[in-house]
């Protein structure tokens, strides 16, 4: 299921969802997306994929095998489709932290609750955190706003099933470095969460662009909006700083082009293939 990116700047719930009660492991996943390399039978990618993965109960193995598929490959009958996401997770050249930064946005398009999340609770704080003298104080979510989310979210839930999807994601932001968790004095479980900018790597951010782009048939939007209210900006939770330089160094790269209309600056993708522009500037630029 993929995000509506054309309401992506609402502030109003867009849908209601499923709680979410299973994780996943970024090395994990990464491990299994780049087996897929040695593998033309998506059959035998998961015989070995369930022999690969470390010891845990073999439904939670096809559990994890499942989500892999559903959410970061795509196949059409017993083969791989070659993604151009499925491309540069599986180019040995790129680095870790890249690969970490594709996965998450990729992550938030098939789990869309978590990107709301994102857009409500960690960057409205985060954002107030950087005004603020005391910046910690406003960084840190408490319970009762992720409740008060969820609250208007999920469609249904028990007391586990709420409390798991709060904890997942928590859990899932701070892998990917949107959180911070401190324990709470005292207590054993207990945890408070506080919000992080994310500095993602370039080329991460450009592949994403490109695809909120494509998906919403725009060629060109304004560098306003790109940096400040884009599905893309969102999901890595970002500065509208850092999101310009990141388009600073787009252009450089030769993969947009610039140019004001009136007093305001315009981003407008390059060449007849922006997004096989992109997956090439990232695997050899």
């Amino acid at each position: 299921m993929g995000m509506n990116l054309n309401n992506a700047a609402s502030q109003q719930p867009t849908a209601r969802y499923g709680s979410l009660t299973k994780s996943i492991n970024i090395d994990q996943t990464l491990m299994l997306i780049e087996l897929t390399r040695e593998f033309e039978s998506v059959a035998a990618w998961q015989d070995e994929a369930l022999f690969r993965l470390p010891q845990a109960s073999r439904k939670r193995r096809q559990e994890i095998v499942r989500s892999v598929l559903r959410k970061f490959l795509e196949i059409e009958d017993d083969r791989f489709v070659e993604t151009p996401l499925r491309t540069l997770m599986t180019t040995p050249t790129l680095g870790p932290r890249l690969k970490r930064d594709l996965l998450l946005a990729q992550y938030l398009r098939t789990t869309p609750l978590v990107w709301e999340a994102i857009r409500d609770l960690t960057l409205p704080h985060a954002e107030a955190a950087a005004r603020s003298l005391t910046g910690s104080e406003n960084s840190e979510i408490p319970q009762a706003e992720w409740d008060a989310f969820l609250e208007g979210r999920l469609r249904q839930y028990t007391n586990t099933t709420f409390s798991r999807t709060r904890r997942h994601i928590t859990a899932h932001l701070i892998k990917f470095g949107l959180l911070e968790a401190q324990p709470v004095p005292g207590e054993r479980f207990a945890k408070r969460f506080f919000a992080r900018f994310h500095e993602p790597e370039p080329g991460a951010f450009w592949f994403s662009l490109v695809l909120e782009f494509a998906e919403s048939g725009w060629t060109s939007r304004s560098l306003d909006y790109v940096t400040g209210r884009s599905w893309t900006r969102v999901a890595y939770c970002t500065t509208p700083a850092y999101a310009r330089f990141v388009m600073e160094e787009a252009e450089r790269a030769a993969l947009v082009v610039t140019e004001f209309f009136g007093s305001e600056k315009q981003v407008t993708l390059r060449g007849p293939d922006p997004l096989g522009h992109v997956v090439e500037a990232i695997r050899y630029g």
